[in-house]
This record gives structure tokens, C-alpha cells and sequence, in this order.
């Protein structure tokens, strides 16, 4: 069988090219060969290009071939339950990773909302504030003039530096009189 496929190397490569063509390769169940004679084969290759695998099936006895129909059905229900469970575990998690999800998105829609109404309304206080500060400044001008006709008293206002560059250059000497007399 080593030299009809033509993998040379160890039996111990060969063997394992032959195990890896089976699982994991493309595989084929012929049931009727070119000619009645050769019976039932499977042929199994590893990938593309690769040799191929040709194992000749004998006709089984009736108890042998109930035997092995009925280990082909069993692993083949056993194969089918695996990946029907393994569909089923995928589609509850994807379940539960929606509902998490629109969870989140309603979260984030709700402290949207809570941020907008702050935003909204700290606009609305700061409207009010500077409504109240400039009506409070209103009212206080007014009492100050109220103040400043019943106290005639003259207050002095803060002096103000002129920029040094806009400053009148000074020239000259200031001569002041001052009388000692």
C-alpha cells in the first residue's frame, strides 16, 4: 500500500500521512468501483496535490456488516448530537450576548439623557445667574447713587497704569515753584 501511494520515508510517516488523510483530508466512500469486481473503496488525500489514499472494502458477512452499519450509525449520531450541542451553546450565547448588549445600549441611552438634562439645565442656571447677577448689579449701581446723593463724599477711583508704550515720552525738566515764604 506504502509503494502504491507513493509516500516515501519511515512507516512511521506513512502511517501518519495515512491517519491525517483520513481525518482531517478529503474523503470519499465509492461504493461501485470502474468494475464490479473491485467492490466498495475509500479514498481518502491528505490535501490537493498530495497523494492518494486507496483502501479496498471487502464484502462483510451479514452479522460483520450489521456490526459495522451499526458503529458507523452510532458514531455518526454521536458526531451529529457534538455539533448539534455545540450549535445550541453558541445560540445561548449569542442570546445572552444580545441581551447584554441592548442592556448596555439602553444604559448608555439613559445616562445620555441624564448628561443632556444636566447640560440643559446648568445652561438654564447659568442664564438665571447672570440674569440675577446683572439685575443685582443694576440694583446696586442704583443704590450706590442713592448712597452717593445723600453722601456727597468723593471716593477716589483706582488709577490706571497707561501701557509703558503708549506712555508720552518725557522731555525736558519740570520745574515746580514752591513758595517757602
Amino acid at each position: 500500500m506504502r509503494d502504491e501511494t507513493g509516500v516515501g520515508g519511515s512507516w512511521s510517516d506513512f502511517l501518519e500521512y495515512l491517519v491525517h488523510s483520513i481525518k482531517f483530508g478529503d474523503v470519499k466512500l465509492l461504493l461501485e468501483g470502474q468494475s464490479k469486481s473491485s467492490g466498495p473503496r475509500l479514498i481518502a488525500q491528505k490535501s490537493k496535490g498530495m497523494p492518494k489514499i486507496s483502501v479496498s472494502l471487502r464484502s462483510l458477512v451479514a452479522t460483520a456488516a450489521n456490526e459495522a452499519i451499526a458503529r458507523l450509525s452510532i458514531d455518526m449520531y454521536k458526531a451529529y448530537q457534538t455539533n448539534r450541542t455545540l450549535l445550541l451553546e453558541e445560540q445561548e450565547s449569542r442570546h445572552q450576548l444580545t441581551k447584554v448588549l441592548s442592556a448596555e445600549k439602553e444604559k448608555s441611552e439613559q445616562l445620555q439623557k441624564q448628561l443632556d438634562g444636566l447640560l440643559y439645565s446648568n445652561r438654564h442656571n447659568s442664564h438665571k445667574i447672570h440674569d440675577k447677577l446683572t439685575s443685582d448689579t443694576s440694583s446696586a449701581a442704583t443704590l450706590y447713587d442713592k448712597q452717593s446723593d445723600q453722601n456727597p463724599s468723593p471716593m477716589k477711583a483706582p488709577k490706571r497704569v497707561v501701557p509703558a508704550h503708549r506712555r508720552s515720552k518725557v522731555r525736558g525738566v519740570l520745574l515746580q515753584d514752591t513758595e517757602d515764604d
